[in-house]
């Protein structure tokens, strides 16, 4: 009887490590962390209508303590009129993984751009598609990927001359292979950008990025930090 025990407590207690062992190699979802983003840009404007720019930021997770990613951005902008413009950009990203190791990702937007006034409120509304894959395989559409549609609306105050206080929020909608698109998370910011003259914009702001439809929805703040020369 005793030998049955024991085969029994045997056998409950490997299907139990065959239970778990799985879960150990899986990556923790993070639920709660507070991020710091930074970056440096340039922007040259040529003629009246069109805007180059060139910016690489380094992003910090895990309360702020290792880099999270760290990309180069390239894009180039046409003002159609004094209301609307057209955006590419291309981002070329390192990115962290969970075993201390950077995998390269690749990404390219196209964006549709509003700006409106009224008095000394600024409304600028964005729309973004984006595609994001590992490596340089934008093109091919048998690799895994991960599209974006991203809708953004600002409102900022503009009647202080160097100051230009601003809220904005954005939600994200999610298109995967093989997969019903949905709504993944919304962003929601506050911020300043403060602009001294020729020394260029300097920004800052928080905000947070909340998952919509998780059970446990992950909640990451930010604090946003950025310097933008223009010539």
């Amino acid at each position: 009887m005793k030998y049955e025990n024991s085969g029994v407590r045997l056998l409950i207690l490997t299907i139990i490590l065959l239970s778990v062992l799985p879960l150990a190699g899986q990556e923790t979802k993070v639920v709660r962390d507070l991020q710091l983003w930074t970056g440096v840009a340039l922007e040259k404007k040529v003629g009246k209508d069109w805007t180059f720019s060139l910016a690489e930021e380094i992003r910090f997770k895990k309360d702020i303590s290792e880099i999270n990613n760290y990309f180069t951005d390239a894009g180039v902008r046409y003002r159609i009129n004094k209301n609307f413009a057209l955006e590419a950009g291309y981002r070329y990203t390192r990115d962290r993984k969970s075993d201390g190791t950077y995998e390269t990702l690749t990404r390219y937007n196209l964006d549709l751009r509003y700006k409106g006034q009224l008095d000394y409120i600024s409304i600028h509304y964005r729309l973004r598609y984006q595609k994001e894959v590992e490596g340089f395989n934008l093109l091919d559409q048998g690799v895994d990927y991960e599209k974006y549609v991203r809708n953004r609306i600002r409102i900022r105050y503009d009647d202080f001359k160097k100051f230009k206080p601003y809220v904005s929020a954005e939600i994200f909608q999610l298109f995967s292979p093989n997969q019903t698109p949905e709504f993944e998370y919304f962003r929601i910011q506050g911020g300043v950008k403060y602009e001294p003259g020729k020394f260029g914009v300097f920004g800052f702001a928080l905000g947070f990025n909340r998952e919509i439809n998780e059970v446990e929805p992950a909640m990451i703040y930010m604090l946003r930090a950025n310097y933008t020369y223009k010539f």
